[in-house]
């Protein structure tokens, strides 16, 4: 039952005004379409799922990447480091189909997505440290002794 059959309705009598239920469900899908592309987490062109929007940033003695990614497991994501590239994959298996549910609306992603971040520098690889909370998964590397700033003095002679 699509949404707009959900709402109270009386018929009216002003001309020009929302008389079409047609009119005001596509009012609605409209609004959740454009809702969902807001988020820039939908359908990858190539299908399966889109690459997660990342932050990267950096502190004064490490590199910080943070990655949404809603709807994942943490179980079902991977970090990797190789050649100062970090790698995050990740996979969303499809819920067992049932030949019963009639589907009226199936816009949920189900797939996998791969993301390499290259990085500035070399990083402390045994210090590595990832979170996951609320979706968004943040990984903390810490910058190698090679990669920390360091002051040289000046002699006098």
């Amino acid at each position: 039952m699509a949404f707009g059959q959900l709402l109270p309705r009386r018929r009216s009598r002003v001309p020009g005004a929302l008389n079409s239920r047609r009119e005001m469900e596509n009012i609605f899908e409209n609004f959740f379409r454009d809702f969902r592309d807001l988020t820039g987490w939908d359908r990858s062109p190539f299908g399966g799922v889109a690459l997660p929007s990342i932050d990267m940033y950096e502190e004064k003695d490490r590199y910080v990447v943070k990655a949404e990614v809603p709807g994942f497991d943490k179980d079902n994501i991977h970090i990797s480091l190789a050649d100062h590239t970090l790698q995050l994959r990740g996979e969303v298996k499809q819920e067992e189909e049932k030949e019963e549910r009639n589907y009226y609306y199936n816009e949920r992603c189900y797939g996998s997505f791969s993301r390499e971040i290259p990085l500035p520098s070399a990083v402390n690889q045994d210090q590595i440290r990832a979170t996951f909370k609320n979706g968004i998964l943040t990984v903390e590397l810490p910058k190698s002794s090679e990669a920390m700033p360091k002051e040289i003095k000046i002699e006098t002679k």
